[in-house]
């Protein structure tokens, strides 16, 4: 990144009291200029945005107002025998989709060859249902139909910095929707894909081609293309940006805003030491080893020295491995360590009419420490059994360092795993005293009494904890309150994963499950195989329990009641759960609300997993 650009966005960062806001959009740092790649949306100085469309809806008629394009093109051979496409404009085109069946456009009337293919491109990416066009159907003109002619479709982006027209000289990235010709010629005045034979599977679009096979005279009065409502994901990927005051400690995201958690985007980041989160390398032929080259010197590699004589080629390209690694900003929090100089923000979305037009970023450039890393031991657990962890934590101060700090009192682990207890922690190998709130399902905060200087800080947490998913995270927050002008604000930095505590192997915040002792379903326990629902408090229901492990995404869990004919009575539960320990319950009524009949009755658990459905039953009796 040059540094005139960064002087630029230097300009949009808006001081709040003790905290910074980096904004882009809209009185911010234009798109365009933060731009480092975009996919299937569209953009301009002040905003990005998918386009809005509706099921069933004829999206032809707004193409031109989108900023798409329409336009014929025309193969053209040379005395060589070369061949190159030759493109027209003609206001004349924009009948064909003027939603007016009775205007058309003809290529006899303004001097077009009859074998000129009609090109369409609708201004953004779009799910298609179906596609029609006809010519006038009036008796004069309705035999003016396409006779021999192939309708293609095609969903890559141009290049924005491409002519009007340049992208239809390469060839379309699929197949053919529908090809008629001269040995099985159309013979419909309205032409509809797809065909009755065809199977009705929707179509990702960007372009549309018309391509005419045959000298017959032809017109088209109207191409209608139905949405199936729905838009293509887009994807926004910003350069790496640095903001005056060199390390800032990245917090809270506002998008037009509103928090992330309130919007259907998908925000991610990830931060670094310098502008290069990837790694571009030559591979030396002689040699076999490969040098690291400048991003454009990889781009433009023909104008290298050492290529121009054979002696290099484009070689891999690695993720910098000081930058960190894509990471959701999660509770509308970035997560990404801090302080770091640099940072790089993707947004992902598949709304249609969605628009973005601002996107804050709160920064501090008074970070709580120059870098906390922190790490958990041990890395493997059994599935649901109590385990005993420690958490270590280091807080670096580097010597010579003129970035101001303030350290910090609290921490917060989040995690998914099931807190039993903290029992002590330690700094500096001193035992001290500390509070703490455990949250269910989300982990733990510590308040210590004495406050963390950020000056080579020692912090062991010993705590209890069952896990019941394979890779389960603990993420690592230290958590400081400053007061304002206005009032007082809560600072966050997140820890990075490295191996502070030589006494314990490798380095990670994540626990796997112990893979010889890992079942889907585990723990599972019934109340009593007898019990008697008559309403006196004694023995009234059924309770089964039970510990759901290894899932990667939650798995549709379901718990019937069936008599000794297979027949299901009742169901006690049917949704869709995590892995976690769960309660389920019969009250030995039946799906009418009626106490069933004394005798054995089947319960089944089944979760439907990934890999394979599973399934867990036994016999229970009522009993009055």
């Amino acid at each position: 990144m040059n540094s005139r650009f960064i002087l630029g966005l230097f300009c949009f960062v808006i001081n709040v009291s003790a905290g910074e806001k980096l904004v882009v959009g809209y009185g911010g740092t234009p798109w365009p200029a933060i731009m480092e790649g975009y996919s299937k949306l569209s953009i301009s100085r002040d905003s990005i945005w998918t386009w809005q469309v509706r099921s069933g809806e004829n999206i032809a008629p707004e193409v031109l107002v989108r900023g798409g394009h329409v336009f014929s093109t025309e193969k053209i051979t040379d005395s060589f025998g070369r061949t190159t496409l030759d493109f027209s404009i003609h206001d004349s085109m924009r009948k064909a989709l003027d939603g007016d069946e009775n205007t058309a456009f003809n290529p006899d009337e303004i001097g077009l060859s009859r074998l000129s293919s009609l090109y369409i491109d609708l201004g953004g990416h779009f799910g298609v249902q179906q596609i029609k066009f006809f010519p006038r159907l009036d008796k004069e003109h309705r035999d003016l139909y396409l006779q021999a002619f192939a309708l293609g479709s095609d969903k890559k982006s141009p290049s924005r910095f491409a002519p009007i027209g340049s992208i239809a000289l390469e060839p379309f990235g699929s197949p053919f929707l529908i090809y008629a010709n001269q040995n099985s010629p159309n013979t419909q005045s309205v032409v509809i894909w797809p065909l009755p034979n065809q199977p009705r599977d929707d179509k990702e679009m960007r372009h549309i081609r018309i391509e005419t096979l045959n000298q017959r005279p032809w017109e088209i009065a109207e191409i209608e293309i139905i949405s199936n409502g729905n838009v293509a994901p887009a994807e926004f990927i910003s350069q790496p940006i640095s903001v005056s005051g060199g390390f800032p400690v990245w917090g809270r995201v506002r998008i037009n805003g509103l928090s992330v958690d309130e919007l259907p985007i998908m925000l991610q980041t990830r931060t670094g030491p310098d502008p290069n989160p990837l790694q571009y390398f030559l591979r030396l032929t002689k040699s076999q080893t490969l040098r690291e080259v400048t991003k454009l010197g990889w781009e433009n590699i023909v104008t290298l020295s050492d290529v121009e004589r054979g002696e290099a080629e484009q070689g891999p390209v690695l993720p910098n491995p000081e930058w960190s690694a894509w990471e959701a900003v999660t509770d509308g929090q970035i997560i990404s360590p801090s302080p770091k100089e640099y940072i790089q923000f993707r947004l992902m979305w598949n709304k249609p009419g969605m628009k973005i037009e601002t996107i804050e970023f709160d920064y501090t450039s008074w970070p709580l420490a120059q870098n906390i890393k922190a790490e958990i031991d041990p890395q493997v657990s059994s599935p649901g059994e109590e385990t005993e962890f420690v958490l270590s934590i280091r807080v670096n101060a580097e010597e010579d360092s003129n970035i101001p700090t303030s350290g910090f009192r609290r921490l917060r682990i989040g995690t998914v795993a099931e807190i039993v207890g903290v029992d002590r922690v330690l700094v500096k190998d001193q035992e001290v005293f500390f509070n703490t709130r455990l949250a269910d399902s989300q982990g733990f905060d510590i308040e210590l009494w004495d406050r963390i200087y950020p000056n080579a800080s020692f912090i062991e947490i010993f705590f209890r904890a069952k896990i019941f998913a394979d890779g389960t995270s603990f993420r690592v927050q230290a958590i400081d309150e400053r007061a304002t002008v206005a009032d007082r604000e809560m600072i966050y930095q997140f820890a990075e994963v490295d191996d502070v505590d030589p006494r314990s192997p490798g380095s990670t915040l994540s626990v796997r499950l112990d893979p010889r002792n890992s079942p889907l379903v585990d723990n599972f326990q019934i109340s009593s195989e007898v019990f008697s629902p008559n309403g006196d408090g004694v023995n009234d229901e059924l309770l089964i329990s039970y510990n759901l492990l290894r899932l990667t995404q939650p798995a549709l869990v379901s718990f019937d009641i069936f008599d000794l004919l297979g027949n299901r009575i009742q169901r006690g539960f049917a949704g869709s759960d995590n892995s976690g320990q769960f309660l389920r319950i019969w009250d030995g009524r039946n799906r009418y609300r009626k106490v069933v009949k004394p005798g054995f009755y089947i319960y089944q658990l089944k979760v439907e997993a990934d890999a394979a459905d599973y399934y867990l039953q036994g016999v229970v009796s009522v009993v009055h």
